[in-house]
């Protein structure tokens, strides 16, 4: 893969991502504003998370799409997200115990601000 398309898969991620986000703000629709106040508490707290914390504090989706949450966590992970939601990975992962991932492996993720003062603490 060359990096012209890998280019252009991260910008048809976000693409999608912003869609997701842009479908979830219909006015009875609150799901969005609960992942995006979990996550924000989250980061405040500068401690490894998972999305499945995000998801506990946030509550049911109540038939919001199942691409409202990994949505919110992809632009909190982009480079311009804002320090009150961004995120980067740890090297960490954990088995999911979700049914519908299958066990799948998944990321466990920290405040960008907190893992910066970490690697410049001596």
């Amino acid at each position: 893969m060359t990096a012209d398309q890998l280019a252009l898969g991260y910008a048809d991620r976000h693409e999608g991502q912003a869609a997701a986000l842009a479908a979830a703000t219909a006015g009875h629709r609150d799901y969005r504003e609960r992942c995006d106040a979990a996550l924000a508490e989250l980061v405040a707290r500068g401690q490894p998370f998972t999305v499945e914390d995000v998801r506990a504090m946030a509550g049911d989706d109540q038939g919001a799409g199942c691409n409202i949450l990994p949505s919110v966590m992809g632009v909190a992970a982009h480079p311009s997200a804002p320090d009150r939601i961004a995120i980067v990975p740890t090297q960490r992962r954990y088995r999911s115990a979700r049914r519908a991932r299958r066990a799948s492996r998944n990321q466990v993720w920290i405040a960008r601000v907190t893992a910066q003062a970490r690697e410049d603490a001596p």
